[in-house]
């Protein structure tokens, strides 16, 4: 080796070493400089009060988007015509909008508040992990709410009436417990459904774009897959729930596990339990994108400040 090889490989060496730091310089810029744009890490940026009403906004938006889906998943579980009549397809509107509004917004206010208790600092990064817990823990502090309000609903749905004869009749039935009928599979399928949106859709997205530079193949990624998986974890826990809701006096539906076998004897196999399972993965696919892409199109809007800071 002669002598000037001899000099010139540490200059190389540090050449590269430097290289390699403006690179992955570079790269954090770009990273931060995208989520500042986006609005990932909202949840930390934001009050209380504000990621509320960030959710409340953000659910808004994303059920009138979804509504026909939604009505297809039902039409087709209770053996009706597929439709395309508007006036069918946003049947219920109005009551579907507020619930789960009210739902997404104390998800955001809840999944925030237990990102700032983990992490302390608006700027500091998560775990895949923390984010899917304090997302799954924000789901289930939904539960109640969730679960009171869309008795209400199945209530209307089956008997009719307003919204405070409703509650008077369930009162006057089953007494106070009687609203929170159904809570615990409410409660688990929220939790599971919110670690998807808020856990699952974020973390591939941030992978795909750091290795790939596409966020969209992150949040697709992130949809479907964590979509179906929810989707199938929780069918059996919605089916339970919807059924347990409409027999408020217990005639026929009593506890989640004697109501699973005798929907299983009834309708004859497990499968009878999942009847609708790819109208509703569809409806929870749709869900998780079209909350992610909202809530982060919304957040710099809504709240610049503090999203470009």
């Amino acid at each position: 080796m002669s002598e000037g090889s001899l000099v010139a490989l540490p200059w190389d060496v540090l050449g590269q070493r430097s290289s390699q730091q403006e690179l992955n310089a570079l790269r954090n810029s770009k990273t931060e400089t995208s989520e500042s744009r986006d609005g990932s890490g909202s949840l930390r940026r934001l009050s209380e009060h504000e990621n509320l009403t960030l959710g409340v906004a953000t659910g808004v938006i994303e059920t009138l988007g979804v509504q026909p889906v939604l009505y297809w998943k039902n039409s087709f579980i209770h053996g009706e015509r597929f439709t395309l009549n508007p006036l069918l397809l946003y049947r219920g509107v109005c009551i579907s909008t507020m619930n789960f509004a009210i739902c997404t917004g104390i998800q955001f206010q809840s999944s925030g508040w237990l990102q700032k208790l983990v992490a302390e600092d608006a700027t500091a990064k998560l775990s895949w992990k923390q984010e899917s817990l304090c997302a799954f823990l924000g789901g289930a502090l939904s539960g109640p709410f969730c679960s009171a309000s869309e008795l209400i609903m199945i209530q209307q749905q089956r008997f009719g009436g307003s919204i405070v004869s409703t509650w008077s009749r369930v009162l006057k039935t089953s007494g106070p417990l009687g609203v929170m009928r159904g809570l615990s599979t409410t409660t688990g399928r929220e939790a599971l459904y919110t670690a998807g949106y808020l856990g699952i859709v974020p973390v591939t997205q941030k992978y795909f774009s750091q290795t790939l530079g596409n966020d969209w193949i992150g949040s697709a990624v992130g949809a479907v897959g964590g979509g179906l998986v929810c989707a199938a974890i929780t069918q059996p826990m919605d089916t339970a729930k919807t059924c347990m809701q409409g027999d408020i006096e217990r005639k026929k539906y009593t506890t989640t596990l004697a109501t699973l076998r005798k929907l299983r004897l009834e309708y004859g196999g497990v499968t009878a339990i999942y009847r609708g399972y790819w109208w509703r993965a569809v409806f929870v696919i749709f869900d998780f994108f079209a909350l992610d892409f909202i809530s982060k199109k919304l957040a710099p809007v809504m709240f610049p400040e503090k999203m470009m800071s």
